[in-house]
């Protein structure tokens, strides 16, 4: 089924690309020069050329979506908003530089309940060397919604890590186990700026991608941006299920490997990488091995007893 042929977040996103990207096409007006930003297809947009492109970035989280704030602080809530985003600096191997916070707030909040969540917003990004110097405020009777915008560079000399780079023999690895978030993981992980970083001075991924919307449909984008397949090892991933995820199971009775595919908001960092002399590097950063590019299109699950299943494209989409 072609992605636009149901109402989703992917498919809204073919849609922009297809008619934003290539404005001609569509009898629009051709984009002004070589700097102008690429597409929608990785984590950030670079809008100039040059050995050192500025990148931007932005995540817009919703009450009642992303965060209930009758159980989460503001300041909590103001922390995973800028987390969000620098977790995005992350997926590129990038350096953020400053933020934008833009806010519609709920009419019911006080001052000090905005200033708290631009002070958790804040402290996050000075830790990250990225203040927020600027944005915009709202108010509505509606639920609150933030929004923080990064702007990064990347390291001298060093492009940014893109997602359609993965080529068949590739090795797949996952810098931490996933799974389980919702138990509080969600608001308090750390975004991998700095192991992107060493990485990237180290070996040169093929390319890279956070797991934001669950490992599943993390890694599906990487294959489809890269146009190809892979298969992951079943050992492998049951090393890389997070505590929570089994907790989780014991809860709602879903199977712990599940949540680690599909629950998301994990924010570690999949990276694929040459398979000739990369291992050494990833290892010593406390990656792990999940799995192999492949030719094949598609994303499978192999046994330890060698039988194979598909892994189903799915994990939180918006605008379902």
């Amino acid at each position: 089924m072609p992605v636009d042929a149901y109402k989703s977040e992917s498919a809204l996103i073919a849609r922009l690309r297809r008619e934003l990207v290539a404005p001609a096409a569509a009898g629009r007006p051709a984009r002004p020069g070589s700097g102008w930003p690429l597409d929608f297809v990785d984590d950030m947009a670079a809008i100039d050329s040059g050995p050192a492109p500025l990148l931007w970035t932005v995540d817009m989280l919703m009450e009642g979506v992303d965060f209930d704030s009758g159980r989460h602080s503001w300041y909590q809530i103001g922390r995973k908003a800028m987390a969000a985003s620098l977790s995005d600096c992350a997926a590129m191997a990038v350096r953020p530089l400053c933020a934008l916070c833009a806010v519609a707030l709920n009419n019911c909040l006080s001052l000090e309940d905005a200033v708290t969540l631009h002070r958790g917003a804040h402290d996050c990004g000075i830790r990250f060397g990225c203040p927020v110097v600027g944005g915009d405020t709202n108010s509505w009777q509606a639920p609150t919604v933030v929004s923080v915008s990064v702007a990064a560079r990347t390291e001298p000399g060093l492009a940014p890590v893109c997602r359609d780079g993965a080529r068949p023999g590739d090795l797949i690895a996952l810098s931490g186990p996933v799974g389980g978030s919702i138990l509080g993981r969600h608001l308090s992980f750390e975004p991998r700026i700095e192991l992107a970083l060493s990485l990237r001075r180290r070996v040169l991924p093929h390319a890279m991608i956070d797991v934001s919307d669950g490992l599943a449909l993390d890694l599906w984008r990487v294959l489809e941006a890269s146009g190809c397949g892979a298969t992951l090892e079943a050992p492998l991933l049951e090393a890389l299920i997070h505590p929570d995820a089994i907790r989780l199971s014991e809860q709602d009775g879903r199977p712990a490997r599940e949540h680690a595919l599909y629950d998301g908001e994990d924010f570690e960092l999949i990276a694929v990488l040459p398979a000739k002399g990369a291992e050494p590097a990833f290892a010593d950063l406390g990656f792990r091995l999940l799995g192999r590019i492949e030719a094949e299109p598609g994303l499978r699950l192999r046994e330890a007893d060698g039988r194979t299943a598909p892994i189903e494209r799915r994990g939180w989409e918006h605008f379902r």
